[in-house]
């Protein structure tokens, strides 16, 4: 066969697989002509763990190969690749030599690249830099070639209108702000104190809601008008921190000022309508239609169109650190809607989020973890009836109900002085009381009502952890253990198991939470609290192991991003997906996270850690 037909079946294969799949032809076949075809029997070795880099980087293209850890103590099985997976490339991760002995466990046939060709015609492209980079360490800021770019990086004064920012002294009267609106065609003008800073943001249709309850004299000042505080933001701030903080204020507007508080003075003035161009559905729009939704059949639409939407724009792992953000924004509003909806008076308890949507990391449509605190005074069954009401009425708005639950539903709806006794239990006395049944109580967060009572409880926690406590918890810890890697379609453990399926909340997911949780309660302020911040409180106790609590969260990133996508456009709760699912590349980077959850486990566990606090 001729040299040149040879080659367009080598990059036809190559093409097959990422990271090829993001090089062009022509470059795809200047690599495959300096390409030479090696055979390897079973049970031979094709490197050694720590001799030199080879000079060709190697190609599977048939056939099993096997990764070994080998040391005094015996070998310890690393991973498994097969056809499309490459070996040799953790030379451009810094390895200073071969990380590990890799073996045939079948007839293999492999390509050979010289490193200088391999490095010349695919390494140049920045999604094969940013594959090969997954190799050996986490890399959460992948996006797969083509995707447009993640709002979490771009930058919200680059939609903001040109020009001077609308505005009206606070003094001047409503007639005249409206005249203003009207002749520079906005929907919103900036009121300014004295000194020229933001004393609030007027919108038409807090004219028009001013007119509809009776209206008054049109010569008021205009600062009369203004209700609360209103949404601000750093020059720096990202669309995303912009929708984030329209959704926290329940605010049409967003100010750009030079400090970002609502005492600086404005740049510039973003509405919704100015976000509009930027998605498909609005998501401050969104918020605004699920405050205003008049039925559970319309949150329920909504709900749908919100995961709808936070599935469009998952285009990376670091996207999920503000989607989640979004979604718990979303969750809150519904809640709220439903409680005024089944007309809860929001004065005699606090009504919470625990779990996943305690943590702001829910993505998918599985129902927010609910709980109440209510005030001493209300009667249990009282307490209980509304609590079935709201969770019941929350259930019809498109979620999907928890499963596996540790308790009864009506055990989430106690009284105050109940739930510290409750807590003061379990900290108490973790292993007679099975503390490890509550742990997703630990991360509870209030999100409607009167916070008090929740704050209560939360300070008794705070008060009541201590040494023993989070020596327990952190045994717990050890429960959940990640797999090994992914082998084609199956997940690999450490025993060398395959199964098809790949539990993601429970070996990926569930371990870096529990360690989070740990850390938080040892430094006494872990409920309402992400992952992401406990990780960074972890940090700032022990800011020698910097370094494994950063990797730790960038792999909970990568498994945040999975879930979502994975969940939400299957229709699940992402707790569990086939491994079929997953592309080359996601099994990429979820399994350059496992060496990092089995590291931190193994370092929580060591409570050497604790003592040193």
């Amino acid at each position: 066969m001729e040299t040149s037909a040879i080659s367009y079946r080598v990059a036809d294969f190559l093409k097959r697989h990422a990271p090829f799949n993001s090089v062009d032809d022509v470059d795809l076949l200047a690599l495959a002509g300096g390409g030479r075809v090696r055979f390897h029997e079973p049970n031979e070795y094709i490197l050694w763990q720590g001799e030199p880099h080879r000079y060709q980087v190697f190609v599977l293209q048939q056939g099993t190969v096997s990764l070994w850890d080998e040391s005094a103590e015996g070998a310890r099985l690393r991973d498994i690749r097969g056809a499309g997976d490459m070996l040799g490339i953790e030379r451009y991760n810094d390895a200073p030599a071969c990380l590990h002995s890799a073996r045939s466990e079948t007839d293999v046939v492999l390509y050979a690249f010289a490193a200088p060709d391999f490095e010349t015609f695919v390494l140049k492209y920045p999604h094969a830099a940013r594959y090969v980079a997954a190799e050996s360490r986490v890399t959460p800021d992948y996006q797969p070639a083509g995707e447009r770019r993640d709002l979490g990086r771009r930058y919200l004064h680059e939609v903001a209108a040109r020009g001077v920012v609308p505005s009206v002294a606070a003094g001047e009267s409503i007639a005249d702000a409206a005249r203003r609106m009207l002749s520079l065609r906005a929907d919103s003008i900036l009121v300014t104190s004295g000194d020229q800073r933001a004393r609030g943001v007027l919108t038409s249709d807090a004219i028009l809601a001013w007119v509809a309850e009776g209206a008054g004299n049109v010569q008021q000042p205009v600062e009369t008008l203004l209700r609360g505080t209103h949404a601000t933001v750093a020059p720096d701030a990202s669309v995303a921190d912009g929708v984030l903080a329209m959704g926290a204020e329940n605010a049409d507007t967003v100010a750009i000022t030079d400090d970002g508080t609502a005492g600086g003075r404005v740049h510039a003035l973003v509405t919704r309508h100015d976000l509009a161009p930027l998605f498909g559905e609005n998501p401050a729009t969104l918020l605004r239609e699920v405050r205003g939704a008049s039925s559970t059949g319309e949150l329920r639409a909504l709900n749908q169109r919100a995961r709808a939407f936070v599935l469009e724009q998952l285009t990376s792992a670091a996207s999920a650190d503000w989607l989640a953000r979004f979604t718990h924004v979303v969750d809150a509003a519904i809640l709220t809607r439903v409680a005024g909806l089944t007309g809860i008076d929001r004065r005699t308890a606090s009504w919470c989020f625990g779990g996943s949507s305690g943590r702001r990391e829910s993505l998918t449509a599985l129902a927010p973890g609910l709980l109440a605190v209510f005030e001493d005074n209300v009667p249990d069954d009282a307490a209980r009836s509304q609590y079935r009401q709201v969770r019941e009425t929350l259930l019809e708005c498109g979620y999907l109900p928890p499963l596996d639950q540790p308790f009864e539903a009506d055990f989430c709806a106690a009284s105050a002085r109940e739930w510290k006794a409750r807590f003061r239990d379990w900290i108490g006395d973790p292993v007679r009381q099975q503390t490890y049944r509550v742990r997703s109580l630990f991360d509870v967060r209030a999100v409607y009502g009167s916070e008090t009572f929740w704050h209560e409880v939360r300070a008794v926690i705070a008060e009541s952890v201590d040494r023993e406590f989070v020596h327990v918890l952190a045994n717990d810890c050890l429960a959940s253990l990640p797999p090994l890697t992914f082998f084609q379609n199956a997940v690999v453990d450490a025993f060398g198991e395959q199964t098809l399926t790949f539990r993601l909340e429970h070996s990926a997911l569930r371990p870096l939470v529990d360690v989070g949780r740990v850390f938080a309660l040892a430094a006494r302020d872990a409920p309402g609290r992400s992952t992401l911040e406990r990780l960074a409180i972890a940090r700032g106790m022990l800011p020698e192991q910097d370094a494994i609590f950063r990797d730790a969260a960038d792999t909970l990133r990568i498994v945040l991003w999975q879930q979502g996508r994975v969940g939400i456009g299957q229709g699940t709760d992402g707790a569990e997906l086939p491994a079929a699912l997953l592309s080359r590349y996601d099994r990429q980077a979820l399994k350059s996270g496992f060496p990092v959850i089995q590291r931190l486990l193994e370092f929580t566990a060591d409570l050497t850690w604790l003592t040193a606090l």
